[in-house]
C-alpha cells in the first residue's frame, strides 16, 4: 500500500480477520508513567518457575522491554491447560491491565492443547497485553519504519514499532503514528514477525517472501489512513479504505 502524505498526519493500518464481523477502532490508552518491569502474572505461573500463581513480584515471568521494538514481551513454555492471566506493573498490582488493555480489567484466557512456546507482548502505549496464540501478531512493514526508529530500517516485519493492536478483541488491528514527515510510503501487512504470511495490494496474499507487490492509496492532510482489509481464507479480498480522524 502506498500512502502519500502532505504534512505530518496521523496514519493508521487495520487489518480485518473475517472470523469477527464487528467494527471499530482501538482507542487510545490513557498515559500513564513508563514502568520498569512488566509481569505476566496470572494461574500459569507456578508452571513457569515462581512459587505460585498470581503473583505480580515474581521476576520469573517477567517480561523484558525491547527499545528497538518500543515494546515489553518475552516467551515462556507454557504447558497444555486453561490459563488466566494479567499484566502487573511494578511487581505490585497497583497498577495492573487486563483483557481489552482495561486497568483491572478481567483476567485473559489462553487454552493450550499441548505444551507450547507462547510469546507475551505488552504495549504501554496501549496497555494491551496478548499472547502469539490469543492473538494475531501483524507488523504494518514497509518503507515508512526507519522513521519510526526501527534499528532494522525500513521492511522489517519484525519490528514491532509499527505493531497493529487489537485492544478491544473486535477482530480489528490498527496502528497509529504521527512521526512520519511529508513523503510517500508503502507497506504491507505481515504476520507473526516475518514475511511467510503477508498482504498487499488488494489484501491478497503473497505468493513469494519479501516485500512484493504494495497497494496504492492517496491520504490528504488531517485524513488517518486505514490499511487494506485483509480478510482470511483461501479467497482474501479486501477493500482499501480511509478511516477520517
Amino acid at each position: 500500500m502506498q500512502i502519500t502524505v502532505t504534512r505530518r498526519a496521523v496514519v493508521s493500518a487495520v487489518l480485518l480477520a473475517t472470523s469477527i464481523t464487528s467494527a471499530g477502532v482501538p482507542v487510545d490508552a490513557d498515559h500513564t508513567p513508563a514502568p520498569t518491569t512488566v509481569t505476566v502474572a496470572g494461574s500459569l505461573q507456578s508452571e513457569l518457575g515462581c512459587p505460585g500463581d498470581w503473583q505480580p513480584e515474581c521476576v520469573s515471568t517477567h517480561l523484558t522491554f525491547d527499545a528497538g521494538d518500543d515494546v515489553w514481551q518475552g516467551t515462556f513454555s507454557v504447558p497444555a491447560g486453561d490459563w488466566g492471566y494479567k499484566a502487573a506493573l511494578q511487581d505490585s498490582w497497583a497498577e495492573n491491565y487486563g483483557g481489552g488493555g482495561v486497568f483491572e480489567g478481567p483476567d485473559i484466557p489462553l487454552s493450550l492443547v499441548a505444551q507450547t512456546d507462547v510469546k507475551f507482548l505488552y504495549s504501554h502505549e496501549t496497555h494491551w497485553i496478548t499472547d502469539n496464540q490469543s492473538s494475531v501478531i501483524a507488523t504494518a512493514a514497509g518503507d515508512f519504519q526507519s522513521e519510526l526508529g526501527c534499528p532494522g530500517g525500513d521492511w522489517q516485519p519484525d519490528c514491532l514499532r509499527s505493531w497493529l493492536q487489537d485492544p478491544d478483541g473486535d477482530g480489528i488491528y490498527a496502528f497509529r503514528t504521527d512521526q512520519l514527515p511529508p513523503g510517500d510510503y508503502k507497506f504491507k501487512v505481515a504476520l507473526d514477525e516475518g514475511w511467510d504470511v503477508n498482504y498487499g495490494a488488494d489484501g491478497v496474499q503473497a505468493k513469494v517472501l519479501g516485500p512484493g507487490r504494495a497497494a496504492a492509496v492517496a491520504v490528504t492532510a488531517g485524513e488517518r489512513v486505514g490499511a487494506a482489509r485483509a480478510h482470511f481464507g483461501a479467497d482474501a479480498s479486501c477493500a482499501a479504505m480511509v478511516v477520517p480522524c
